[in-house]
């Protein structure tokens, strides 16, 4: 498997020279935008994530676990405790259940036979949803919690549909174009939707690299934004009214990586950069309120991952600062 199909990717900053807006310019538009509950939003309390803090002490990088904290950085909740690979979280949006990807292959690297399994928000009533050949991984909830969305991978990776149960499996996207995969699938807010990003397996393929779109009975392909020719996009999630869709932009320049944060509007129009500083920056999620972002970073200076809080006015708040262990791929509902 590529990148571990988790939020391992290179980037290089982008410049102005690619038609992108600088954040210090344009981040409160962009944060603002569906506000539409003000000023009695619910408040949002539960993020969801995977980390190795406490592992497997021989082989740290390997083994994660599910964790949900509060938006103040405590932890509520562990969920798993096993010396396997847990990762890729994303709550329902009641905030009850928790999905993500468990490897079974149950020896050292702990890697290489990805499912998909779900449970309470407390770890209780854990099911293991698929159980097929090949590699299931990167679910998302629909937003009225009935459906799961997710990657099955083989010599390449396409996107699946079923019941929240694990029944009524359906193909949703593959071999639409070039033969690249398709991976990081998250909903619309009104559940007809499907975003996701591609990955160029090969030169031929780098074409066809971008931020998609497609409607969940299969129809409707459309690429959003491609970005410039060393630019790979993944992650792509939408705000809460689905007027906007953040996500990780992957550069490569003289083979040097930086992952960054950037948003658009959910035609695809009005590219805005949110974070494209030093650091590496990826997996956003925005809050219910849609007024902030959640994200991993891992700066220069730093060993290991963090998960960081996006205000509306840009303030950044490192909720985890734990230092020694890796805190990745937060999932806020």
């Amino acid at each position: 498997m590529m990148m571990g199909r988790s939020c391992i990717l290179g980037a290089v900053m982008l410049t102005a020279a690619c038609g992108v807006s600088n954040p210090e310019q344009e981040a409160a538009e962009d944060d603002v935008t569906a506000k539409t509950c003000l000023p009695n939003c619910p408040p949002p309390t539960k993020i969801a994530f995977a980390s190795n803090r406490g592992s497997d002490p021989a082989h740290p990088i390997n083994t994660y676990d599910i964790f949900v904290m509060g938006t103040d950085g405590t932890v509520l909740t562990r969920l798993t405790t096993d010396l396997v690979m847990d990762r890729r979280p994303k709550l329902n949006k009641a905030r009850t259940q928790v999905v993500w990807q468990r490897d079974y292959s149950q020896t050292y690297p702990y890697f290489g036979d990805f499912e998909i399994v779900t449970a309470n928000i407390d770890g209780s009533n854990m099911q293991r949803l698929t159980n097929w050949a090949g590699e299931d991984e990167q679910p998302a909830f629909s937003p009225d919690g009935t459906r799961i969305v997710f990657v099955h991978c083989t010599s390449r990776c396409s996107l699946y549909l079923m019941d929240a149960n694990g029944q009524n499996l359906a193909l949703l996207a593959t071999d639409l174009q070039g033969a690249g995969s398709y991976l990081t699938p998250s909903f619309s807010p009104d559940g007809q939707k499907v975003v996701f990003g591609y990955e160029a397996l090969s030169t031929s393929d780098i074409p066809f690299r971008g931020i998609y779109r497609i409607n969940v009975d299969g129809t409707g392909l459309v690429r959003l934004n491609e970005g410039p020719s060393d630019w790979t996009s993944f992650f792509p999630v939408y705000n809460a009214a689905g007027t906007k869709i953040a996500f990780t932009a992957s550069i490569s320049v003289q083979s040097l990586y930086e992952r960054d944060l950037y948003s658009m509007n959910a035609d695809g129009t009005g590219l805005v950069a949110l974070q494209n500083g030093p650091e590496d920056d990826q997996c956003p999620a925005y809050s219910p309120t849609a007024d902030t972002l959640v994200f991993e970073r891992l700066t220069n200076s730093a060993s290991s991952s963090e998960i960081f809080m996006r205000s509306v006015n840009g303030t950044l708040t490192n909720l985890t600062n734990t230092v020694s262990a890796d805190e990745v791929e937060p999932s806020w509902q």
